[in-house]
């Protein structure tokens, strides 16, 4: 049994099973599915406390049991716990301010601390049913026996009950107060702490434990051959060269370190190894974040089935990013035959470059897997800029929500190059499926 001190000091007791049904009830539902962060805090400090080590509940040892931290980190520079400690609250907020909860077993975060607290739920109050003690308690204070029905007793009766009706009216008024109260400063606190566009997109990564793995691609010599099963050189399936590069273009290493920026910032541990080295299992470990299109060869195999996919014209020298709802489109292309040298130089033709982001939850991983990458290296230098720029992420934001992370969301991007620099991103076109 776990003593609790439920509301108005009234004793009571909760059980492990009452706790562990009502654990249940919260894990499954939407306010927390969503979030498998929160999921894991949540389970770990409730057993904890259950097995009678709520003492042992500490920013450190969370940290290291719940988001796989060392346990030489730094707290101070890691706010991983605090963070999700904060969003652990707010879920709860939400879950037990729905009426239809009011009558389940309570599980709270005990302020200040990380320990959880159980209480069981308010008592439902019945104003009809308590009408009737405080016809009797009138009956008394006026002398009068309570078996007499004189019309004394009739009227301290009628009292009584319109005594009771304004105390009833003033509690209901009292709770309705408490409640725009409450709601008030739900809001508030949501509106200052709104996830941005930013976080949004790359909340489902954050929320997969363990570390990101970050596949960079070190396929040379551009883009790759287009051959399918049976050999056939006119198929529009881009198959990688068997060799790799100890090499990394410029640009994607400006996107590497932009997304890791982002990530580690948010107490995220990144590992990044070359395409070549990494292998499927690698990728089932955990989250997945892919740097390069046609130099990488688990972009190609991973987007496979998706609307927007990469391509390989081989007859007309083009890579480009195909559409399954308008196949035969070549709107988003890269010429494979054009000089690479002085692009975009004054008295030369516009040159654009077009990049492909891809955020797919259900992958052939298991897991959330992130791609990023352009045509040419311009479109992944500029899809980088856009995954960490939150003002362009807002335009994003408006179209669809970047916090579904069970669907798989897509972004094409367009650049203009000029003197070998690639310009603002431009959204193109998005698809979430």
């Amino acid at each position: 049994m776990t003593e609790v001190d439920p509301p108005d000091g009234i004793g009571a007791e909760v059980t492990t099973e009452q706790v562990l049904a009502q654990l249940d009830l919260l894990t499954r539902h939407d306010v927390f599915r969503s979030s498998k962060r929160s999921i894991e805090f949540l389970k770990y400090v409730v057993r904890e406390t259950l097995q009678g080590a709520a003492d042992q509940i500490k920013e450190r040892t969370i940290g290291t049991e719940v988001f796989g931290r060392s346990s030489s980190y730094d707290t101070n520079l890691d706010h991983v716990v605090r963070t999700a400690a904060t969003e652990l609250r707010k879920r709860l907020t939400i879950y037990y301010g729905d009426e239809k909860h009011r009558s389940e077993l309570r599980i709270a975060m005990v302020p200040g601390s990380y320990i959880p607290k159980f209480s069981a739920p308010p008592p439902e109050t019945h104003p009809e049913a308590e009408a009737v003690p405080y016809q009797h308690l009138a009956a008394e204070l006026a002398g009068l026996p309570g078996a007499e029905q004189g019309a004394d007793s009739q009227q301290g009766a009628e009292t009584a009950a319109d005594a009771q009706t304004h105390r009833w009216n003033h509690w209901r008024l009292a709770l309705l107060l408490s409640a725009a109260v409450f709601a008030g400063v739900g809001l508030g606190y949501f509106l200052l702490h709104k996830p941005s566009p930013e976080h949004l997109f790359w909340q489902p990564v954050l929320d997969t434990p363990g570390p990101v793995l970050l596949a960079v691609g070190d396929v040379p010599n551009g883009p790759p051959t287009a051959v399918d099963q049976n050999g056939n050189q006119n198929s529009t399936f881009a198959i990688q060269h068997s060799v790799s590069s100890r090499s990394v273009p410029f640009a994607d290493m400006v996107t590497i370190a932009k997304v890791v920026g982002v990530l580690e910032a948010s107490g995220k541990k990144v590992l990044i190894r070359r395409e070549n080295s990494s292998s499927f299992s690698d990728l089932r470990e955990g989250p997945v974040v892919l740097v390069g299109a046609f130099n990488n060869e688990w972009s190609l195999r991973l987007t496979r089935q998706l609307r927007y996919t990469l391509a390989l014209d081989a007859e007309n020298h083009l890579i480009y990013i195909k559409d399954a709802k308008n196949p035969g489109a070549r709107n988003w292309n890269w010429g494979t035959n054009q000089p690479r040298e002085h692009v975009g130089e004054a008295g030369s033709p516009v040159l654009h470059d077009y990049a492909l982001i891809s955020r797919i939850r259900n992958s052939e991983t298991g897991h959330v897997l992130v791609v990023i990458g352009g045509l040419y290296t311009y479109g992944t230098e500029s899809a980088g800029e856009f995954l960490t720029d939150p003002k362009l992420m807002q335009v994003i934001a408006q179209q669809t929500h970047l916090g579904a992370g069970d669907k798989s969301l897509q972004i094409v991007l367009g650049t203009t190059v000029t003197d070998g620099t690639p310009g603002p991103p431009e959204v193109l076109a998005v698809s979430a499926e």
